[in-house]
């Protein structure tokens, strides 16, 4: 409870910040930057912690000076609180001693996963743990999660539609990546939200059966679940991946084990032996489960047939109403025994056969598996049957990956820092002796990883990729944080399922608890024992988890077996044991997913919030404002009468004292509900809305950004109402399932029902048009803009950057709002604000003021005079103000005399941290974004080879983000290619001095990223080529050649570094030395690596060793067929060697693979040549006339020459022309 009316008012406001948090990062991303979805959730993700870990340091200043503090909540004994900690200090110990301490801080371009954003998580997980309360918030929590996900899995839907507005890059019909740019990150959230989802479904029909005033609105609610759950799965289905669909398995399997375990632990013991009992409810069990099976393939086979008679076998539809047909059989069989309260003894052991034959199934269809072939050749399982795949694809992938990963780990010699402008020696990483015990640190895999790169990944993944996460949580915890992270990872994840059983009734205080833990190491060790003989030790990673989540299903296998020997009669329940279910079935979801992929910024956040309320649950530490229930009933319903419990609930009811309410008090939590779901509808609107037609009516803008597909370049615009859909279905959803769940819980009268439902549906609709209105005006106004110079290119470019400052107020005004409506139906029952708390509002509220009127121009990194200043006239301001106060008004002198120094100096620092957290964010948060949104607006300037109107871009850029090296590395290309572009000789040198500038600015930044250090060399080489290098040319050409050593030192296993460097030697710089060692090099790390084997070929050809030359292309052309470069190449040495068949053929070839290529003509006119050889004169002539057609101007003289000389050799009439 606040002490205070203000103490409430910032407790509404932190609510309603963590609630912003989990709709945020899963369903925002922003098509105006170039990264579009991680970084752009990740910052908006920062800045939203950021305020609300400032706003709770001035509640807690708040409380401090009201006298009326409670007992803390959250000691070092509340669970997960010690290997929260222990991850900070160490993920701050790892920052310090990175490879790239600020990247590793802040976070690397692409993903941005830094500490800066891992303490983001921790914060809000630790203010919910302080000020998460009551079931209305729990309730709130989790409605939103469920609700927020319903947009995302629509949006699944629309694209694999082919209905997708936006024109993405990828194929998003084929597998889905709805909001978040990734088939597997979408799925990976989704299988966090449906065990919660199932837990609220089960609640709906409890209620529905158990409460006597159960109406329409609880069975709407219910079908409005049960919808969503069906629109989660289909979508997870969509993304067909695989990792998602373990855990996904996994998560299910808990959830209904469990479930079905407590069932069995509320039936009382029977007269018979335990083994009597036991052997008879595993007989029923397995002859149950083997008629549910049975039944369920033929309700799927009978829908099976039914589609494909409908749609034809040519559809993978028949396939998936197979699948829903049998599942609904089956989960309708178990229902109805659940229901009816029959089975419970021995309803366990049908699920322990179904899971049994789940993995059996799984292993069949896998490598292996006798129906491997079969599962790979059926669109519908395909995916699944390579998951153990470790040979080929996304498999091979990773165990390479992996491979790179242990050796990293291991002791190895020191990494090399290469020479900078800054530091222009080689230095070996200082801390390379205890990386395995502090690690690499966050974000600094993508260039640790460099020197241990596989060289064979370049064949199964792009070559030009370097991992910067080892799709394995585990290692990258090693790689990251090294082995103190590895436990706390471990420690968490323990904790989370031992407490989890714990608070279930799973773990009594006797031999089970230690069996539990002992199978949980044994299993992880068993799997590690058996896997890394026979797979690698690289597999180490994933025997590891696997093996903890066996060892947990065995123990409850076993715990299911000693309930027939335990003496109690029953377990004690506990009040929120579906909701305890659910989540437990979350983390064991999200734990096995994040061994198969990434840990990304919806499934983090969500992780950590509900990591928070399940230890708040747990420890029944949330108060009930209305017990509709009582606690000594457990959720799942022991088997009792329904009118025992209906008397039960009625008797106990009135011992719960609650103040009386105002009969308008049901307003603010509907209002709160209401700008939930406009924050919703308003992030979706910012998503969607967009211009592509270039129209200047706001309101065409709004309706045509929903309703018309992504229009292909030349063709009509299509009209689809699919993303229209996506928002009216949510929107729906909002009204019905907030107001549903505040009846229930009687925060609203349900006699108000239908004044609540209007109030959220009219607010959210009003916020979510004005909002969208005001997007697409700022569309709709940029239309008629004038370009006359490079100056409106830019202001264009910073108008389109200012719309995330749009969302941005716009979310700022949602959480201030809503933290107001969330809070209001407590003013009435706080004191008044403290002094030190309106102190530090003001200091804050002055501060901002005179920041807004000093602070840095454009917005880079804050400067910190402008910040002390900002913060000296802030006091003053405050000093002034209260100094007048002080003096006239006498009611207020006396309650400032009563604050102590200590107060006042906590005040100003609560409000320091409250002036500062916006400012940072701006800073280190919005700009970023801003910097992307700028440095995208480049792009179509860049690729059209305007690189005089691409080059500020860039250079805005840097201003915005001056610490990050990519855009220096745009930047300098640009420079690159103007500088090229140059006729004057002083132009083009000032120009190349300044790409060279630039770039070593940008090995400055970040030294150990080879991407710097070889494009210097490729612009040295380049510099010595044009007219500006030419009385420099041998030192520009070492410097290129140093630069190389400096690549190859840093990547030493890639071979396109080691091919370029020999070209530079042997082109370059004469020395066919120095090119034989690279060469063979390169063919050392990696024979099977066509580009080495078309250098070698050419060179050869160069040299007058022709035969030599047939030999290299052949084995580049053996490596990879389809290449029509080295087809002509090879067809050129063939003539020359007069063998004419032979070079018809090689020409042919390459025409075939690239009938339409630039230099088509020349092959046309070699194959002419080799038909004469041959005595094909017609031939000749025509594929002559073909290359005469296909050749540029300046060379058509040859080719006509070419023509008249086959025309002579023609014999008199032949007819030919």
């Amino acid at each position: 409870m606040s002490s205070t009316r203000l103490s409430a008012v910032l407790d509404g406001v932190l609510e309603a910040g963590w609630l912003s948090a989990i709709v945020v990062a899963p369903l925002f991303f922003n098509i105006y930057s170039s990264r579009v979805f991680e970084p752009d959730k990740l910052t908006t993700l920062r800045s939203i912690a950021l305020v609300m870990s400032a706003v709770w340091l001035v509640r807690w200043v708040e409380e401090r000076a009201s006298g009326r503090r409670g007992p803390r909540r959250v000691t070092w004994r509340t669970p997960l609180v010690l290997p929260t900690l222990w991850m900070v200090l160490v993920y701050l110990i790892s920052t310090v001693l990175s490879l790239t301490p600020y990247t590793s801080f802040f976070g690397s371009y692409q993903r941005l996963q830094g500490t800066f954003t891992t303490l983001s998580y921790i914060v809000i997980f630790f203010i919910m743990l302080d000020r998460l309360r009551s079931r209305a918030q729990v309730d709130r929590l989790l409605t939103t999660l469920i609700l927020n996900s319903l947009p995302i899995a629509l949006y699944g839907f629309v694209q694999h539609a082919g209905r997708d507005p936006l024109p993405w890059g990828g194929n998003v019909t084929r597998r889905v990546a709805s909001n978040m740019g990734n088939a597997i990150f979408v799925a990976a959230y989704l299988i966090m939200v449906v065990p919660p989802t199932l837990s609220r479904i089960v609640s709906a029909f409890q209620s529905i059966l158990s409460d006597e005033e159960a109406g329409m609105l609880h069975v709407l609610q219910a079908a409005a679940y049960i919808f969503i759950f069906l629109v989660q799965m289909i979508a997870v289905w969509y993304t067909k991946s695989r990792g998602p669909l373990l855990g996904l398995l996994a998560g299910l399997g808990v959830w209904i084990f469990v479930g079905l375990l407590t069932l069995r632990m509320h039936v009382p013991r029977t007269g018979s032996s335990p083994r009597q009992a036991l052997l008879k409810d595993l007989g029923q069990g397995l002859a149950f489960g083997l008629l549910a099976i049975l039944a369920s393939g033929a309700a799927g086979g009978a829908m099976y047939l039914l589609a494909r008679t409908a749609v034809g076998s040519g559809s993978s539809i028949p396939q998936f109403g197979a699948l829903v047909g049998g599942g609904l059989m089956l989960a309708g069989l178990w229902l109805t025994f659940v229901v009816n309260q029959r089975g419970w003894r021995w309803l366990w052991a049908s699920a322990l056969m179904v899971a049994v034959l789940v993995v059996a199934l799984f292993f069949a269809v896998n490598p292996g598996g006798p129906l491997h072939e079969w599962a790979v050749n059926n669109p519908a399982i395909g995916r699944v049957a390579k998951v153990l795949e470790t040979e080929s694809g996304t498999g091979r992938v990773r165990a390479l990956i992996w491979e790179g990963g242990l050796k990293m780990i291991l002791p190895h010699e020191p990494i090399q820092y290469p020479p900078t402008i800054l530091r222009p020696e080689w230095r070996p990483d200082p801390f390379n002796a205890i990386r395995l015990l502090v690690g690499y640190g966050p974000e600094s895999m993508y260039v640790g990883y460099n020197r241990f790169y596989p060289p064979f990944l370049g064949h199964v993944e792009s070559r030009t990729a370097s991992p910067d996460r080892s799709h394995n949580e585990t290692l990258d915890s090693l790689i990251i944080t090294g082995i103190p992270g590895f436990i706390a990872y471990i420690w968490l994840f323990g904790s989370l399922f031992y407490f989890g059983l714990r608070w279930l009734g799973f773990l009594p205080a006797d031999w089970r608890r230690w069996l539990f833990f002992g199978l949980l190491a044994g299993g992880a060790l068993l799997t590690i024992a058996i896997v890394t003989p026979v797979l690698g030790p690289h597999f180490f990673c994933l025997a590891l988890p696997i093996g903890m989540v066996g060892g947990l299903f065995l123990y409850l296998l076993v715990y299911a077996f000693s309930l027939y020997w335990d003496k109690s009669s029953s377990a004690s329940s506990h009040p929120y044991t579906i909701l305890l279910t659910g989540l437990l079935a979350t983390f064991v979801a999200h734990f096995v997913e994040i061994n198969f992929g990434i840990a990304i910024a919806s499934t983090r956040t969500t992780f950590w919030a509900l990591a928070g309320t399940f230890v708040l649950l747990g420890l029944q530490q949330i108060v009930e404002q209305q017990r509709e229930q009582v606690a000594t009933v457990p959720s799942s319903a022991a088997p009792a009468s329904r009118s025992r419990r209906r008397k039960r609930r009625r008797a106990k009811a009135p011992q719960v004292p609650h103040r009386p309410l105002s009969p308008i008090a049901w307003l603010w939590p509907t209002f709160g509900a209401a700008t939930i779901g406009a924050l919703i509808l308003g992030t979706l609107a910012y998503d969607f809305v967009n211009n592509v037609e270039r129209m200047k009516d706001p309101l065409q803008v709004l309706w045509r950004s929903l309703t018309v597909i992504a229009i292909p370049a030349g063709r009509p615009p299509r009209i689809s109402l699919g993303i229209l859909m996506v928002f009216g279905m949510t929107w729906l959803a909002i009204g019905l399932l907030m107001v549903a769940q505040m009846v229930r819980s009687g925060v609203v009268p349900r006699r108000e029902t239908w004044a609540a439902a209007s109030v959220v549906f009219l607010v959210s609709l009003v916020v979510w048009l004005a909002f969208g209105l005001v997007l697409a005006g700022r569309h709709a106004y940029i239309v008629g803009r004038a370009v006359r110079d490079v100056g409106d290119v830019l202001w264009i470019a910073e108008f389109v950057a200012d719309q995330v400052n749009v969302y941005y107020a716009f979310l700022l005004t949602i959480i201030l709002l809503g933290g107001l409506a969330l809070a209001g139906g407590t003013l009435g029952r706080g004191g008044r604000a403290t002094p030190a708390g309106l102190l530090a509002l003001l200091v804050a509220a002055f501060s901002w003021i005179a920041y807004g009127l000093i602070g840095t121009p454009g917005g880079a990194f804050p400067q910190p005079g402008d910040l002390a200043l900002a913060a000296t006239l802030g006091i003053v301001g405050t000093l002034t103000v209260g100094g007048l106060v002080y003096f006239l008004i006498p009611s207020l002198k006396n309650r400032l005399q009563t604050v102590g120094w200590r107060e006042w100096a906590v005040a100003f620092a609560a409000a320091l941290a409250l002036f500062l957290a916006p400012v940072f964010a701006v800073s280190f948060n919005l700009q970023p974004i801003r910097a992307d949104i700028v440095y995208k607006q480049a792009d179509p300037w860049d690729r059209q080879g305007q690189f005089a109107v691409a080059i500020p871009h860039y250079q805005r850029a840097i201003e915005l983000a001056p610490k990050e090296d990519f855009y220096y590395l745009y930047l300098g290309r640009a420079l690159l290619e103007y500088a090229s572009s140059l006729e004057d000789v002083n132009q083009q040198v000032q120009a190349l001095q300044e790409t060279e500038r630039v770039l070593l600015q940008a090995q400055a930044i970040a030294p150990l990223n080879t991407d710097h250090s070889a494009n210097l060399a490729r612009m040295y080489r380049r510099w010595s080529e044009l007219p500006a290098g030419k009385e420099q040319r041998q030192s520009l050409l070492n410097l290129a050649s140093r630069y190389y050593e400096t690549a190859t030192t840093l990547s030493p296993n890639n071979p396109i570094l080691w091919n370029e460097w020999a070209t530079l030697y042997y082109y370059s710089l004469g020395d066919k030395l120095g090119y034989q060692r690279c060469i063979s090099q390169s063919l050392s790390l990696d024979p099977e690596f066509e580009q080495t084997w078309l250098i070698v070929g050419d060179i050869r050809v160069g040299e007058g060793d022709l035969e030599g030359a047939v030999e290299a292309y052949r084995t580049a052309l053996e490596i990879k067929p389809r290449q029509p470069r080295v087809w002509s190449a090879l067809g050129r040495v063939y003539l020359q060697l007069g063998r004419s068949a032979e070079a018809a053929d090689a020409l042919r070839q390459s025409l075939e693979l690239a009938p339409n290529a630039r230099d088509a003509w020349e092959t046309h006119r070699l194959l002419a040549i080799a038909y004469y050889q041959m005595g094909y004169l017609d031939q000749a002539l025509s594929e002559a006339q073909t290359a005469l057609t296909l050749a540029p101007e300046d060379q058509r003289p040859l080719v006509e020459d070419l023509i008249r000389q086959l025309q002579q050799a023609l014999p008199s009439g032949s007819g030919s022309p």
